[in-house]
């Protein structure tokens, strides 16, 4: 009998990461098609709170692993796919309303980086005409 759940369970398990996955890939190309229409400081500002989002996560995540374990619901890979997807959305609309200032930080940094490299491809490609 034991075997059985435990197929069960592991199966469940599969069916979940998989859709986990699907869900991923599925927010990946709506995100793609949404910047595709969105100008170049536009898109910079989406990838500068996409890594801020990353980053809040992986805080998130080290931060998680410091709480000892619940005895209650106890250590399960559902509970760990469950509280890596809570956290993602958690760290995706902390990001989204401001995060830690990260991305406003990059953002500016980039943005500078861009409009120097802009204006010394401008002057190259004016000196060789």
């Amino acid at each position: 009998m034991t075997d059985f759940l435990g197929a069960s369970e592991v199966t469940a398990r599969a069916e979940i990461l998989n859709l986990d996955n699907k869900l991923k890939m599925a927010q990946l190309q709506a995100s793609k098609a949404k910047t595709n229409n969105l100008s170049e400081t536009e898109r910079l500002k989406e990838v500068c709170k996409e890594f801020e989002s990353i980053f809040l996560g992986y805080i998130l995540k080290q931060m998680r692993k410091t709480v000892p374990e619940d005895p209650i619901f106890g250590n399960s890979v559902a509970k760990d796919i469950f509280y890596d997807m809570h956290d993602e959305a958690l760290s995706r609309e902390l990001a989204r309303a401001g995060g830690i200032g990260l991305a406003s930080i990059l953002y500016k940094q980039l943005s500078q980086i861009a409009i120097a490299s802009y204006n010394q491809n401008k002057n190259i490609n004016d000196i060789s005409k």
